[in-house]
C-alpha cells in the first residue's frame, strides 16, 4: 500500500477518533447539565416541602396557643369576638371561627367586610371533619373544600378547653385564592416554579407560564399535600444549545487544526516521500532522467541532489557495461572467430607439436567465445523484473534441463559419462521467471565439470511452506573457500580474491532478480545464509560440493505456469 494511502487512512482514523471524543465529551456535558438540573429541582422541591411543613406546623401551634385564651370559651360574648379578631389580626389566617361543643358557630371574623360574617354565625359545622376532630380533643388540618361563603379554604383547628373539658374548637382558615401561606415558596429565579396540590386541588402554582418543564415532587409530612418543583424546559434546552455551540466551535477548531497539520505533513513529508520512492523506483527501472524534483527544505534538496548524482553515476556505469557487452558481442567475438578459424586451419595442416599448439589455441578461443556468450546474458539481467508475477514449475524445469544435459553428453560421447539423478515432486511452482533455466544449466555444468573421477551428480527439488529449493550435489572437491566468499559477499573482488568464471555470478544474479538466494555448501554450519532447514537436509552422502538455489513459493500456483523451454505458455508478466 502506498504511503499516501496509509497516511490517508491514519489521518481519517485520527479525525474519527477526535470526532468521537468530541461527541462523547458533548454527551457527557449534556448528561451533567441534565443531572445538575434534576438535582437542583429535587433540592428545590425538598426545601419547599420542608418550608411548607414548618409553616403549617407553626400555624398549628398558633391555633393551639390561641385556644388557651379563656375569652374564646366565653360563647356569645364581646370578649370572644374580640379575642377571635385578635387571632386573625396577628396571624396569617384569612378568617377564624369558634364553635361550641355542638359544632355551632358562635363567633366568626375575617379580613373581608363585616357584613359577610353575619350568615356564618349560628351555622352548624358539626359534620365538618376539622370540627369533629377538634371536638374530639385533637388538632387537625383539613383538606381543601368550598366554604358556605363560596371560597376555597383550608382550615387549621384546635380543641377549645375550659376547666379540662372541650367546650368547642378554634378554627383558622386560609382563603386559597388570596392566602399568603405559599408566598415563601416563590423564588427569585424566573426559570423555576412551584406547584402545591392536595388530591384534585391545585392549591398554588407558578408553573402555568411554562409550556414544558422538568419537575420533581415531594410529599409533605404534616398534611397529605404534594409540592412539585419545576424548571423551564426551554431554559434547560437553551443551556444545552449553548453547550452544543461551544462544542461545535471547539470541534471546528480542533478538526481544523488537525486538517491543517495533516495537510502540512502531507505536503512537506508524505508527498516528498512519495516523490522519493518514485525517484528510487525510476532508478530501479533504469529511467535515470525520470521523476520530478523533490524540492522542499535544505534536507530534501540534498536528497534530491544526491539522487540526481546517483542517477548520473548509474547511467554512466550502465553505458560502460553496455559498451563492454557490445565489445564482447561484436569486436572481441569477431576477432576470436578469426583466431578460432585460423587455429582450426593450422590444426588441420600441421602434425605433432604444431598441431597440438593449434588445437590448444582453438580450444582456448572457443572457451573465450563461450564466456563472451554467457557474459552477454548480463545485459538482459539489467532490466528490472517490474510488477509482473512470474510463476515457474521448478520440478518440470529441473527434469527438463537434466534430460537435455544427459542427451547432450551422450551425443558428445563423453567419457566417463556422469551419473545424474533427479528427484522432484510432481509440481514445485516458484515465483521466478524462465531465466531460471540458465541458472540450473550453469549449476549442472559446474557440477559435471568439477565432479570426481567417477562423476556423480544429484538434483533434488523440495518445497516448504514459503520456498522452493533446488539442491545440486556432486562428488568433486568442492567450491574453493575464497571463490565462495567472493560470491556470497564475504570478500570483496580484488586482484587476489576473484572467481574463475562468470557462471556462479549469473546464478546469483538470477536468484536475486526474483528475491531468491544462492547458498553454497549449505551443510557447513559456518556457511553464510545457512539456516536450520538447510543444515538438517537429508540428501546424498556426497563429500563434494552442494549448492542450493532457493526462490519464494508462488502464491497462486494453479495455472499459467512456465514449465520449461518447450512450454507454449509465456507466463512472465501475467498477474493472476
Amino acid at each position: 500500500m502506498r504511503l499516501a494511502y496509509r497516511f490517508a487512512i491514519v489521518f481519517l482514523l485520527v479525525v474519527l477518533v477526535a470526532g468521537g471524543v468530541l461527541v462523547a465529551t458533548f454527551d457527557a456535558h449534556r448528561a451533567d447539565v441534565e443531572e445538575n438540573t434534576e438535582t437542583s429541582i429535587e433540592d428545590r422541591a425538598t426545601l419547599s416541602a420542608s418550608t411548607l411543613d414548618d409553616r403549617l406546623t407553626e400555624q398549628q401551634r398558633t391555633i393551639a396557643v390561641a385556644a388557651t385564651n379563656p375569652d374564646l370559651a366565653a360563647h356569645d360574648t364581646a370578649d370572644q369576638d374580640q379575642a377571635l379578631e385578635s387571632i386573625v389580626t396577628t396571624s396569617a389566617f384569612d378568617g377564624a371561627t369558634v364553635v361550641n361543643e355542638t359544632g355551632t358557630v358562635q363567633s366568626f371574623t375575617t379580613t373581608r367586610q363585616p357584613h359577610e360574617t353575619e350568615p356564618v354565625v349560628g351555622t352548624d359545622l358539626s359534620d365538618q371533619e376539622y370540627v369533629s376532630v377538634a371536638l374530639g380533643g385533637e388538632q387537625h388540618i383539613s383538606d381543601p373544600f368550598r366554604a358556605e361563603t363560596g371560597n376555597a379554604i383550608v382550615v387549621v383547628s384546635a380543641p377549645l378547653v375550659d376547666d379540662g373539658e372541650v367546650v368547642g374548637s378554634v378554627n383558622g382558615a386560609y382563603d386559597l385564592d388570596e392566602t399568603g401561606l405559599f408566598d415563601s415558596l416563590s423564588g427569585t429565579d424566573n426559570r423555576d416554579a412551584i406547584t402545591v396540590e392536595a388530591d384534585i386541588w391545585t392549591l398554588y402554582t407558578t408553573a402555568d407560564r411554562f409550556d414544558e418543564t422538568v419537575s420533581h415532587s415531594v410529599s409533605l409530612e404534616v398534611v397529605d399535600w404534594t409540592v412539585t418543583a419545576h424548571r423551564d424546559q426551554a431554559a434547560v434546552d437553551a443551556r444545552i444549545n449553548r453547550l452544543a455551540i461551544f462544542q461545535a466551535v471547539s470541534a471546528a477548531a480542533l478538526l481544523g487544526s488537525i486538517m491543517v497539520f495533516g495537510g502540512w505533513v502531507y505536503r512537506s513529508k508524505i508527498r516528498r516521500i512519495s516523490l522519493l520512492a518514485d525517484r528510487v523506483q525510476s532508478l530501479e527501472q533504469r529511467e535515470y532522467d525520470a521523476g520530478p524534483s523533490i524540492g522542499g527544505v535544505a534536507e530534501w534538496k540534498r536528497i534530491d541532489e544526491a539522487l540526481s548524482g546517483l542517477a548520473n553515476t548509474l547511467a554512466r556505469r550502465e553505458t560502460m557495461l553496455l559498451v563492454l557487452n557490445r565489445i564482447l558481442r561484436h569486436n572481441l567475438r569477431n576477432t576470436l572467430n578469426v583466431v578460432a578459424g585460423r587455429a582450426a586451419d593450422l590444426e588441420a595442416r600441421h602434425e605433432g607439436t604444431d598441431q597440438a599448439s593449434a588445437r590448444e589455441i582453438r580450444l582456448a578461443t572457443e572457451e573465450l567465445l563461450e564466456l563472451a556468450d554467457r557474459a552477454r546474458i548480463t545485459e538482459d539481467l539489467i532490466d528490472p523484473v517490474g510488477d509482473e508475477t512470474h510463476r515457474t514449475d521448478l520440478a518440470a524445469v529441473a527434469r527438463d534441463r537434466v534430460s537435455r544435459v544427459t542427451a547432450a553428453l551422450e551425443d558428445r560421447d563423453t567419457e566417463p559419462l556422469p551419473e545424474i539423478t533427479v528427484t522432484t515432486p510432481d509440481r514445485a511452482v516458484a515465483a521466478c521467471g524462465p531465466e531460471v533455466e540458465i541458472a540450473i544449466d550453469e549449476l549442472l555444468s559446474n557440477a559435471i565439470t568439477h565432479a570426481g573421477p567417477e562423476p556423480t551428480v544429484a538434483v533434488t527439488v523440495e518445497t516448504t511452506v514459503d520456498t522452493v529449493r533446488v539442491w545440486i550435489e556432486d562428488n568433486g572437491p568442492g567450491i574453493p573457500d575464497d571463490e565462495a566468499a567472493v560470491i556470497t559477499g564475504e570478500l570483496a573482488i580484488s586482484q587476489v580474491c576473484h572467481t574463475g568464471g562468470i557462471g556462479l555470478w549469473l546464478v546469483d544474479w538470477i536468484a536475486s532478480r526474483h528475491d531468491g538466494r544462492l547458498v553454497l555448501d549449505p551443510t557447513d554450519s559456518d556457511s553464510p545464509g545457512v539456516g536450520e532447514a538447510e543444515r538438517e537436509f537429508k540428501g546424498s552422502d556426497f563429500e563434494g560440493s552442494t549448492v542450493v538455489l532457493e526462490f519464494p513459493r508462488a502464491t497462486n500456483p494453479v495455472s499459467n505456469v512456465e514449465t520449461g523451454s518447450d512450454s507454449d505458455d509465456d507466463c512472465a508478466g501475467r498477474d493472476q
